[in-house]
């Protein structure tokens, strides 16, 4: 009688320990690999437009801000040009936290678009953000041949309309324009 106590509960467990060895089977069969997003952003070609795109927009900006400066050296109580420069590096603040948004954003959709594109292509299950695991064999990261596909990506940013610099139109809605896509273009590589 005893023996049939003992039978049942040795024969769930060993039908347990198949099913976690055929789940753990299962899992183990996942490929994936890892990949340095950040610096697939920041060292691509792409990423690298994205900045020199950026930095050109505030040598532009710091032109009108210095030209504004030169004339309150020559004209130190000139109310003017106080209201110019201060209306100036006020907007020049928020068209550049727009136009990083901008492009941080385009990057973002490429990068993503081009490893999903890679991760299909090469067979992997997943690719983890290498700046999410604390620990990973250096083998799995794949962050290199990632950043070759990177570059084959033409980004074009143009600056964005400055809605600060415009008054709303009578006929268009407000939001409607805050909605609006930008006006920039991503071009995939021709194959």
């Amino acid at each position: 009688m005893r023996i049939r106590f003992l039978a049942l509960p040795l024969l769930l467990l060993s039908l347990l320990c198949a099913a976690c060895q055929q789940g753990e089977e299962k899992a183990s069969g996942a490929n994936f690999a890892v990949v340095d997003i950040v610096r697939v952003m920041r060292d691509s070609e792409p990423g690298k437009a994205g900045i020199k795109y950026l930095e050109s927009l505030q040598a532009d900006i710091q032109k009108q801000l210095d030209d504004i400066q030169a004339g309150l050296e020559k004209d130190p109580d000139n109310e003017d040009l106080q209201k110019q420069l201060q209306t100036v590096y006020m907007n020049a603040q928020q068209q550049m936290g727009e136009e990083q948004q901008n492009v941080l954003s385009q990057l973002q959709n490429v990068t993503k678009r081009v490893m999903d594109d890679f991760r299909k292509a090469k067979g992997y299950d997943l690719l983890f953000s290498a700046e999410t695991l604390s620990s990973y064999d250096e083998k799995l990261d794949v962050t290199n041949a990632l950043l070759e596909e990177m570059n084959k990506q033409k980004v074009t940013f143009v600056p964005l309309d400055n809605p600060a610099d415009e008054a709303p139109k009578a006929d268009a809605p407000a939001d409607k324009k805050a909605d609006a896509p930008a006006d920039t273009k991503t071009e995939a590589p021709k194959q």
